[in-house]
Parts: C-alpha cells; structure tokens; sequence
C-alpha cells in the first residue's frame, strides 16, 4: 500500500530526474567544422556546436545549435553568427542571426530573426540596424516542419537522423528567405564507399535529394548516427573538417 509519505518521496525523485538527452549524433558542447567548397575551391567555413539548456521554471528542456559562418567569393566576405533553439524532436523554437558583409562600397549589416509559435513562423529582416525599414512576415507552419535559412546547412542535421535508409522520405521545411514551406525528397541510393574524415574511414548511405517544385537537388551523406558529413549539389561541396569529428 502506498503511503502519503511513499508517494511524496516518489514525486520528489521524479521531479530531480534528468530527461534522457535528445540523441541527434553530436555530441553536446564540442565544436565541429564544414567546409564549403566550389569547384574545389575553398569559398568558406562553418564552424557550429550542439547543447542543451534547461527550461525556464520547470518547463521542458530545449538545445541549442550555435554557428560561426565566414564565406568569400565575388568581392564580398560575410561573416555571420547564430542561433537555434529547438525541441528534443528537432521542432525549431526560434533562430537569430546576425551577418556582417565587407565589399567595395564599405560594410553592411544583415539581422535575422525566427520565431515560431502557434502554427506560425515570424520572420523579420533588418538591414543596417534600420528597423522601421525592416520586412516582417507570418508564415504557417505544419507540424513536423524544420528550418532551413540560407547558407545553413548544419540545419539538416535536425532531420538527417529521422530519414530511412531503406525507402524514400519526404522532410517538410521553412525557407525562410522565400517566405514559405518546401517539401523535400529524400531517396537512400547505396551504401557509399567510407567517407575519410581525419584519417578515419566512416560508413555512410548516400541519399539524393529533390525538392518537390523546383530544379534544386543533390546528394547528402549520413553517418550510422544520422550525421551529415558531407553535401553536394552542382558545383558546391559542404563536408565535415578532419579535426573534430567523434
């Protein structure tokens, strides 16, 4: 028989218990690099890091990726820091970032911002700290949709690790930049020859990708853990440094 004390021992003990951590393949706090490369030729760096982070009076934990981009080409170089905050199912909470531009004519300023509650994604994008001239936008947003901004493909590294290697999958997400929702393909092609990441030959399953309304495609390689270490699609290659790869 449970007594009044039993049963308040055992809310205690339930209420100090640590949730089990969302396992998406990274391990939490250590930094991991992607290369972004053209033609083979190295047009930039992402440098990006997984935590969790407590809910606020009680409230559910949530994590955090954060990134450091630096991208070159065609007279520009940008330089751009942000912020996710997502649910343990991968569900975007909320996304800022902040991107300086240096060219010929001096150096620009980019803000943006993400939120999403309710069904709905706000975005807002501010140039040159000029906030009256910002744009803003609502967007619905389904359930089970991911973000993807611009340049951030660290990013699919939220769904990766949901994909089936043996059938194909479709993957909903926000690109915010178009104001809208796209559907992706995902299809698993062949088990891939090892990928060599810092002189270790990882196992991968290739998979193509086609977004459903439009001629964007390409090629992304996951890992047995649901890690994308490498992307390909046209002349553009994104895979992951040698350096920091466990």
């Amino acid at each position: 028989m449970t007594t009044p004390k039993m049963l308040t021992g055992l809310l205690l003990a339930l209420s100090v218990a640590p949730l089990p951590t969302f396992d998406f393949g990274w391990k939490l706090d250590r930094s991991y690099k992607y290369l972004w490369l053209k033609d083979k030729e190295k047009i930039g760096e992402t440098v990006f890091r997984f935590s969790r982070k407590e809910g606020v009076a009680g409230g559910d934990e949530y994590y955090q990726l954060s990134i450091r981009r630096k991208m070159e080409g065609e007279g520009e170089l940008q330089d751009s820091v942000g912020t996710l905050l997502f649910s343990g199912d991968g569900a975007p909470l909320s996304y800022q970032e902040e991107t300086s531009i240096r060219h010929a004519g001096g150096i620009g300023l980019q803000e943006a911002s993400i939120q999403f509650h309710a069904g709905r994604a706000t975005t807002t994008y501010i140039s040159n700290r000029k906030k009256k001239q910002g744009s803003k936008k609502e967007i619905p947003v389904d359930k089970g949709t991911f973000l993807f901004s611009t340049l951030c493909q660290e990013q699919w590294n939220l769904f990766t690790g949901k994909l089936d290697r043996t059938r194909p999958k479709s993957i909903k997400i926000l690109y915010p930049e178009f104001g809208k929702v796209i559907e992706i393909d995902f299809s698993p092609e062949v088990q891939s020859a090892p990928l060599t990441i810092g002189g270790n030959k990882i196992p991968v399953t290739r998979f193509s990708f086609k977004v459903k309304k439009g001629s964007w495609q390409g090629n992304i390689w996951i890992d047995a853990k649901g890690r994308m270490l490498q992307y390909v699609s046209g002349p553009l290659k994104i895979v992951l440094a040698g350096e920091k790869t466990g």
